[in-house]
């Protein structure tokens, strides 16, 4: 009889593990492919483009992609991309140049501390449409 719910437990368990790791493998996937819905339809949505780099996060809590040392996109998404920070990954998006579009919109800080001027930083707009994680 011990025999019998030694075996019943071995099985039991068996299931649960196989199962937590097809839930684990189903998640990283959807979470490798995030779709974002477009905000723009028509024309403009046809003019995406693919773009690799690198997602870094400011202290404001601003986006960017990191493509080369010479090509970084200031990104805006309806998703959280906090999970994707640090991460390698391929955007899927439209570049808006707020410099053509409309007016510059800058931000300043003043640090009362001599020496300790901040510069500002101006990158073009990537509006994401989708975003998966490249392997490593």
């Amino acid at each position: 009889m011990a025999k019998i719910l030694a075996e019943k437990n071995f099985i039991r368990n068996a299931l649960i593990t196989i199962y937590i790791l097809v839930v684990l493998g189903i998640s990283a996937t959807a979470r490798a492919q995030v779709q974002i819905l477009p905000i723009f339809t028509g024309p403009a949505a046809a003019q995406t483009q693919s773009y690799v780099g690198q997602i870094t996060m400011t202290i404001d809590s601003d986006f960017y992609l990191v493509v080369s040392e010479k090509e970084v996109y200031q990104l805006q998404a309806n998703v959280d991309l906090t999970d994707y920070n640090g991460q390698k990954v391929m955007v899927e998006g439209l570049e808006l140049n707020k410099h053509k579009s409309g007016p510059v919109v800058e931000t300043l800080s003043l640090d009362p501390l001599p020496g300790n001027e901040r510069a500002t930083f101006s990158a073009p707009v990537l509006v994401v449409f989708g975003i998966s994680e490249l392997t490593k």
